[in-house]
Formats: structure tokens, sequence, C-alpha cells
């Protein structure tokens, strides 16, 4: 499976998104789901993750960049806030399991971005229409989020392995991948394994 940028990469993650949300029983606004949606999508690429205006913020500790959410003021305290908010959701939602190898404990980090995702609530309070309520939430509910975005995480890499399979077996016909996607509900429509050039 290719995932497909732009409005196709949308889609890609609003029907996973939504598939996640629902398989874990998870209620959020619909405007905090697309916003899970958008920040898949902007995350796409890593430079994003690691950058802030052009410039790395991945080597400070992440006390150290909450500390200068602190002190910048105006336009740079949400960009900062919204990025620590955004990346650690992010770092939490598809890389928790390698974090947990980490000296850092998890709920610091939840901890982290819930901090970051208030201070970003308790500006738009007032000033835009709906902001300031899906900064609150994700504020709130930081660690359902995060699963949601784990789900789909897992959602993606089966899709991947699925198709892997699917490829393997269409080039070699080999038996035991065809038993595996069986096992895993795909039933090949190919007439003929080995024939993938």
């Amino acid at each position: 499976m290719e995932i497909l940028a732009g409005e196709n990469l949308f889609s890609f993650f609003y029907d996973r998104v939504g598939e996640a949300r629902r398989s874990l029983g998870t209620e959020v606004d619909e405007h905090t789901e697309f916003y899970l949606v958008n920040l898949l999508v902007d995350f796409q690429t890593t430079g994003k993750l690691v950058e802030v205006s052009g410039k790395r913020v991945d080597d400070r500790p992440l006390a150290i960049r909450l500390l200068q959410t602190r002190q910048a003021r105006g336009h740079e305290r949400v960009r900062l806030l919204k990025h620590l908010a955004d990346s650690t959701l992010y770092m939490l939602g598809y890389f928790a399991a390698s974090m947990r190898r980490s000296t850092v404990n998890l709920r610091y980090y939840a901890g982290v971005g819930e901090s970051a995702y208030d201070g970003l609530a308790q500006i738009s309070d007032g000033r835009s229409e709906g902001g300031g309520s899906v900064y609150r939430q994700l504020a709130d509910r930081f660690t359902d989020c995060a699963e949601i975005l784990s789900e789909v995480r897992d959602d993606v890499r089966s899709d991947r392995d699925k198709l892997a399979l699917y490829e393997q077996w269409l080039a070699f016909g080999e038996e035991r991948a065809l038993r595996k996607l069986k096992s895993l509900g795909v039933l090949p429509l190919a007439d003929e394994p080995g024939t993938l050039h």
C-alpha cells in the first residue's frame, strides 16, 4: 500500500483515525478527530517533527523546551507550544514502544504534552471559535488521543505487512505467504502466483 500525498493522504488518515477511535471506543469531538488527522498528515515528513521555524529542537530536553514556551511571547509562544504538544503526542502515539526503553517515564512525556495543550487552550479561549475547545480536549484526553494514534500506526503497519505478503506470493508463489494471507482474511484474486516482475 502506497500512502499518497495531499488530499488522498488526508482521506487515508481520516478513515484510519475514525476506525481506531471506534475500535477503542474513544469519544472525541469531530474537531479533535480532524486535528489528529491533520497532525498525522503534517508529520509525514520527519523534518516537521524535529524543527520549528527551520531550527532543530530535538536536541533540547523536553523540560527546557517547555520552559522556553513560557518565556516566549505572542505568536512565537503559540508556535513553540503547538509544536511541543503535537510532537509529544505524535511520539507517544507512534513510538511509545521504543520510548519505553528510554530512561524517561512515558507519563513524563504525557505530562509535558498535556501541559503544552493546556497552555494553548488558555491562550485560545475567547480568541478563536473552537480552537480552545480542541486544545482543551487534547489536554484532558491526551492519553486517549495517543492511543488512537497508536492504533492507527498498528493498522498502517498491518496493511503494509499484508501488502508485502501479497507481493511475495505474487512474485514467488510461496505457499507459506498464501496461508498467512488467508489467515489474515486476504484472498488473492490473481490466478497464478509467481508472475510479478
